[in-house]
């Protein structure tokens, strides 16, 4: 080839580099540039002109600002420190791929170049220079942190809806009533099934509306202790709080509470423990206890006092019965019939005690209330009123005949003393689940609440002349004979249900 073909195809390579779509730049073995094209011009805004023929690494001074080896430069020397400043670095065969995110001298923003680098060589296969294309790829990166962000987020919302998924299924299946309420106003979000079927609202009911719509707080200080309580220490643990359910029954539950974020906005998830029944074996455990104090202190004295008793009652008696003291007749009666009424009291002190012996035989319940009913029909019509008898047949059951008239007595007439002149009083006996149970109601005004809680307490009375004890032996009798004693009271009357458990008699 002649040096005239030979310009004419170098020049033809120029031409064909110079229409490129990537920006490119051609250097010699003596790093001096040899091509500049129209796509390198418009990326750095330096000119064909202002950069052919310059070396000593200005071909840099458009990228970086400063004089400096760069990708084309590893074509020649393997340079470790100017590779670091490349991110994906990698050689296939002679060929250098990199990408770097830099400042460009006249522009404003910073860009991703990605650059593919690659030696030239002559006829003889000598290395005579190298060529670099360089490729604006910033948008493709935004795409890419676009869509990896993108693939993030729906990651992050996958495993945020399976999180929420799981913790919904754990709420729902939570063996104790939960719910989720809005901080601000108590507005509820979720409950479970336990939820609904303590407080006996209808899901529809309950969700949208708050706890104060529903009227769930019998005392609203509590929920405003809560909230003070979880904004100070992030969380409420087994607080005692009286709960209204939608029948309008009152429960005493332990609530536990700790804030979660739900939508943007700070909730309550709520734990409900129901210790009613707890709480009522707890107080009849502690009545129970108290019966039993005062029946042993009772049997540990009552004889010491009886025998003295017994002895004054009988000189007085005696000193009645004399003539010289004929005028004193009436206060010997009334000292007399003291006497009796202390031993009355003591006689119902031991009936308190736990270890009392009992005489348990299977006879019917319904026979021992006819038995006494001319008595208590008497006691009635003394008062004008009147008693009525509703018995339905019932099993034979293990009585003790003497303490089941007892304890009938005591609640007949305290159902009798309850009601004014004209009032019935009414004895029933039913089975419940093959229990046989004793239903006394009277048609007088009502226990206060503030009474029922203290109800056969030894000595609490509200009578005047009361002793306290009627009730208390009412209990100490039903404990006896494994029965239980339940009071249902209010403007029109008061009823005691006494029933007697079947298993606990087999």
């Amino acid at each position: 080839m002649n040096k005239e073909q030979l310009y004419t195809t170098n020049q033809q390579l120029l031409d064909i580099i110079d229409f490129l779509p990537d920006a490119t730049l051609v250097i010699d073995r003596d790093k001096k540039v040899v091509a500049w094209n129209r796509a390198i011009e418009e990326m750095t805004g330096v000119s064909k002109a202002d950069i052919m023929g310059k070396g000593e690494y200005a071909y840099a001074i458009p990228f970086y600002g400063e004089s400096r080896p760069i990708l084309i430069d590893l074509i020649f020397l393997d340079d470790l420190a100017t590779g670091r400043k490349y991110k994906n670095l990698v050689r296939e065969g002679n060929t250098i791929y990199g990408e770097v995110f830099i400042q460009l001298p006249f522009k404003k923003n910073e860009v991703y170049l990605w650059g593919k680098a690659s030696p030239l060589f002559d006829s003889e296969g000598n290395l005579v220079g190298a060529i670099e294309s360089i490729r604006d790829i910033t948008e493709r990166k935004q795409s890419e942190k676009d869509l990896r962000k993108i693939t993030e987020r729906k990651q992050m919302e996958e495993t945020l809806r399976l999180s929420e998924e799981r913790f919904f299924k754990a709420f729902n299946a939570g063996p104790n009533p939960l719910a989720i309420s809005v901080i601000a106003n108590g507005r509820l979000i979720n409950v479970n099934n336990n939820f609904i079927n303590l407080f006996g609202y209808s899901r529809q009911e309950v969700i949208g509306n708050t706890v104060i719509d529903l009227n769930i707080y019998v005392d609203l200080a509590d929920r405003a202790k809560i909230i003070r309580t979880v904004m100070e220490q992030g969380v409420v643990q087994n607080l005692e709080v009286n709960f209204r359910m939608k029948s309008g029954e009152v429960l005493t539950c332990l609530f536990s509470a700790e804030i979660i974020e739900l939508n943007g906005e700070q909730c309550l998830l709520s734990v409900i423990n129901d210790i009613t029944e707890r709480k009522q074996i707890e107080k009849e455990m502690a009545r129970l206890e108290r019966l039993n104090l005062v029946g042993e202190m009772a049997a540990g004295i009552g004889h010491e006092i009886r025998n003295p008793m017994t002895t004054v009652r009988g000189f007085l008696q005696m000193y009645k019965r004399k003539d010289s003291f004929a005028q004193y007749k009436d206060n010997f009666d009334l000292m007399i019939e003291e006497l009796d009424r202390a031993n009355s009291i003591i006689t119902e002190f031991l009936t308190l005690a736990r270890n009392k012996p009992v005489d348990l035989k299977s006879q019917n319940l319904n026979h021992i209330v006819r038995t006494i009913f001319p008595l208590i029909q008497a006691d009635a019509l003394n008062t004008d009123k009147n008693i009525e008898l509703d018995l339905v047949e019932i099993p034979d059951i293990l009585l003790d005949e003497k303490e089941i008239r007892q304890m009938v007595l005591n609640l007949v007439r305290n159902g009798l003393e309850a009601m004014t002149a004209g009032g019935k009083l009414i004895i029933r006996t039913l089975i419940v689940n093959d229990d046989v149970v004793l239903l006394v109601r009277d048609q007088g005004g009502g226990i206060a609440p503030d009474i029922i809680e203290k109800l056969g307490t030894p000595f609490f009375t509200t009578k005047e002349y009361g002793t306290g004890l009627g009730l208390a032996v009412c209990y100490s009798i039903a404990n006896r004979h494994n029965a239980k004693i339940e009071v249902d009271t209010g403007s029109t009357g008061t009823t005691f249900s006494v029933r007697f458990m079947q298993n606990s008699q087999e």
